[in-house]
């Protein structure tokens, strides 16, 4: 059990079908590169001062959460050695383990489990509401708002999206927790990884390149999961083998298919600003 892929969840890497590997290699690169792509890791951008503050927050958020990855290594060893974890049944190594020990450090671990629960969700949907009153509604409608009714307009955005939540939550209340994480961070990594690398180091990223980008990567993305074995047969209840998509995670494919949109528009809209100015 201590070598990777035994898990019977993720055996994929150690399977004999092609596609179970791929599935496999694709949620590891969307778990790698989707962590820097997260919503409620982007806002963090809003609350700082200037460039440098920028950095700052970003450093000490990536290396918590670097922190935190290795952590959980050590978590799961402890409650698989400790027979706290049932290894072909849950996931929650870091609650049973605490109860195998202490009561009180269960109830400490369960309080803080729920306080970093409310803190992912409360961050995503400020950060939904801020986009929607902010970005789409002033900076791609073109209305201009004043500040109280900004404000408004984010408070009903902020309602919207949590009944929205809560609905899908309901519709995947079948799915594992693992498969879930892992489609959210396929998701970000394929909308929003590609355009924040390509601005930082791609001088002739354009703003139709990275629109096309975000936009091709979140449908493509949203698109496979929806199509994939998984949602087949735990969400539509159809057979697993009628679904479109060869295998569950999309990041292999999504990943690389925002990168190369972003690259293509990019060029040819230079290509057109720069005709347009010599005409």
């Amino acid at each position: 059990m201590l070598r990777p892929g035994e898990h019977p969840k993720f055996a994929g890497i150690r399977g004999g079908k092609p596609t179970d590997r791929i599935n496999f290699l694709s949620l590891m690169l969307a778990l790698f590169c989707g962590t820097a792509s997260l919503p409620h890791i982007l806002i963090r951008y809003y609350t700082v001062k200037d460039g440098a503050a920028a950095r700052k927050s970003t450093i000490v958020g990536i290396t918590s959460i670097g922190f935190f990855y290795v952590l959980t290594l050590y978590l799961g060893l402890g409650a698989m050695t400790s027979n706290a974890l049932d290894l072909t049944d849950t996931n929650m190594a870091a609650p049973l383990l605490a109860r195998s020990m202490s009561q009180w450090l269960f109830a400490i671990i369960s309080a803080i489990a729920f306080t970093t629960v409310l803190g992912t969700v409360s961050g995503l949907i400020l950060a939904s509401s801020g986009a929607v009153a902010h970005d789409l509604i002033g900076g791609v409608m073109g209305i201009e708002l004043t500040g109280n009714a900004q404000v408004r307009v984010a408070k009903l955005a902020a309602v919207v999206v949590g009944a929205i939540a809560i609905l899908l939550g309901i519709a995947f209340k079948e799915m594992n927790v693992s498969y879930l994480v892992g489609w959210a961070f396929s998701v970000a990594a394929s909308a929003n990884l590609p355009a924040l690398v390509m601005l930082l180091f791609w001088k002739r990223t354009t703003k139709e390149g990275v629109i096309s980008s975000v936009i091709v990567g979140m449908v493509s993305s949203l698109g496979w999961i929806l199509l994939s074995a998984d949602t087949y047969e735990k969400v539509y209840g159809w057979p697993g083998a009628d679904a479109i998509a060869p295998f569950t995670q999309p990041g292999i494919v999504t990943i690389p298919l925002a990168f190369l949109t972003l690259i293509v528009v990019s060029l040819m809209t230079k290509r057109a600003e720069s005709e347009t100015s010599v005409a």
